[in-house]
Order: C-alpha cells, then structure tokens, then sequence
C-alpha cells in the first residue's frame, strides 16, 4: 500500500485568483470559504480571488488565505481518497499540517493564524529587520559566518534544501553577513518580508502566541506530524501546543524534515498554492516521487491518484 505525505507551503506561495476555480466548482469549497470569512470578520474569499496583489501579499491577509487555499485543497484530496499517512507544512504551512492531522478545527486554525501573524508583526520593528536567502554556501560555513556578525542576532533561519538558505535578524547584521558571505562565494538576495522570522528577535511574539494557546483545545494528531523545530514525528498534544510558540523563533529546518519523511512515505504531495516546496523537496531527495496539486486542474489529474 502506498504511504503518502503531504507537505503544505507558507506564505510567499499566494496568488491573487487562488482558489476560485476550486470555489466556482465545489459546494462544499464554497462553504469553506463562507466560514473563513466569518471567522476572520472579513471577505477574505474576495482578496484570495480578486486582489490586489499589494493586499493579498500584506502578512495578516496572505497567511489565512494561504491556509484557506491549501484546506481547500485538502477536503478535495480526501474526498478522492487520497490521504496523508503523515504531514509537514513549511512554518506557516505547519498550521495547516496541525488541521489535516486533526490537531486544530478549521476555525481554530484560522484564529490562531491571525494571532500568530499579530503577535510577530509586534515582536520587532521592521525597519530594522531583514530576511536573506543565501544561495552556493554550506550551512556549516553560514552559521560561522552569522555567528561573527557585529550587529546580531542573525541566524540561519530557514533551512529550505542544499544551497538554499535564508538568513534572519537585523538589518544591518543580515547586511553584513550577506557582504561576508559573498566574499565566500555565495549569492545574497533579499527577502521582501515585513519581520526577522524565525530569529529571537521573534521572542515576544513566542510569548504572546503561547499565552493565547494556553486557552485553546489541542487534539493529539491523528497521523504524525513532522516538526520544522525538531524534523521528527509527533502527535502529543501538549507536545504540539508547546511547539508551535517555540516555531516562531526557531529555524525551519526543512532539510531535515523531508529526509524524514522520505524514510516513512513513498511519494509526496504538495497541498496548496504554488509550487516551491515541490522545487526544494526535489533538492532534497530527488529519488522520492513528487506531485504539486494547486488548483483545479491538478485535483482532477490527480483524483486516480498521484502520478
């Protein structure tokens, strides 16, 4: 029997029209979105279909609809009869992993997505924070080089696949470490991001995320869920709550995570919009088959089962 996994993208895989086809086709599409804009206050169905492309990309819209999209996606997949034997989703995309693993509601979900983007957005100002992904450098010579920077904290934030990662803290740190590491041989771009994520300048969002948890009702997962903090399996509830506070200033390590997964599944399945984590996974572990369903067109390519 085949054992699938399903691995959900964060934000930077939003797209203005996400979705609309998946909502034009399915009552029962319809209905989810319905739900989402009464939970959030707001027509977040609208920004997802329509735009514009400078509000849809704004953190406290483009993380719901992301999650909205890839949920979406998932209620398809299983109606199909395609399900996960385990999830992994890409920070952000960890919220939806914890909803498919049953973990959190929808509308918990969706709740702890706006106080999650909240309470980072208010760790830091953002001026002084920046993001960087570092392309050609090893992880071993980043961490040296982040490590010796004058105007810290930086760290290596997101460890997406070889030869691919991003940097996070202050402006000027991330500055000098992408001059550094240059110098090494490596390629420095820029993220256009509003916070230093997954950094300790994160910290008082850590807390402020963690003290709203304490008031939610966790389930243990029903199938694992492999952590970005960790790259290991887990379903204790507690254990789950616990983690997704400490995300939000610990590395991605995403690396880890799908050289984890490719020892339990035989095939993964990208839940959600775009495409890049099929692009890093294939990086990874290029042996593992991989399929990106996003839209409609892949839901019925796919409704045989993967290819």
């Amino acid at each position: 029997m085949t054992r699938i996994g399903f691995v959900f993208p964060g934000q930077g895989s939003q797209k203005v029209g996400m979705g609309k086809d998946l909502y034009d086709q399915y009552f029962e599409v319809r209905e989810l979105f319905i739900s989402a804009n009464k939970v959030l206050g707001y027509d977040i169905s609208s920004i997802c279909f329509d735009g514009p492309d400078e509000i849809l990309t704004q953190t406290a819209n483009a993380q719901p609809a992301i999650f909205l999209v890839s949920a979406a996606l998932l209620l398809l997949l299983k109606r199909s009869g395609i399900v996960p034997a385990m999830v992994a989703g890409h920070s952000l995309g960890e919220i939806t992993a914890y909803y498919a693993a049953g973990v959190l509601s929808f509308e918990d979900a969706l709740r702890v997505i706006q106080v999650r983007g909240a309470a980072m957005a208010a760790s830091y100002p953002s001026d002084d924070s920046a993001m960087a992904a570092i392309m050609k450098v090893e992880l071993k010579v980043i961490q040296r080089i982040v490590s010796s920077v004058k105007e810290g904290p930086v760290v290596a934030a997101n460890l997406n696949c070889p030869g691919q990662i991003v940097i996070s803290g202050k402006k000027a740190g991330v500055a000098e470490a992408c001059e550094l590491l240059s110098k090494e041989g490596g390629r420095a771009i820029v993220l256009n991001v509003s916070g230093a994520f997954h950094s300790p300048l994160m910290a008082s969002g850590s807390q402020k995320l963690g003290d709203f948890l304490q008031d939610n009702f966790f389930s243990s997962a029903q199938i694992p869920v492999i952590l970005n903090r960790t790259a290991l399996s887990e379903i204790d509830a507690t254990q789950l709550k616990e983690n997704l506070s400490l995300q939000v200033i610990s590395p991605v390590n995403w690396i880890g995570s799908i050289q984890y997964m490719a020892q339990h599944v035989d095939r993964l399945v990208e839940c959600g919009p775009g495409k890049v984590l099929s692009g890093l996974c294939r990086k990874i572990v290029p042996e593992l088959p991989m399929v990106s369903v996003s839209d409609l067109e892949s839901i019925k390519g796919i409704e045989n089962g993967p290819q």
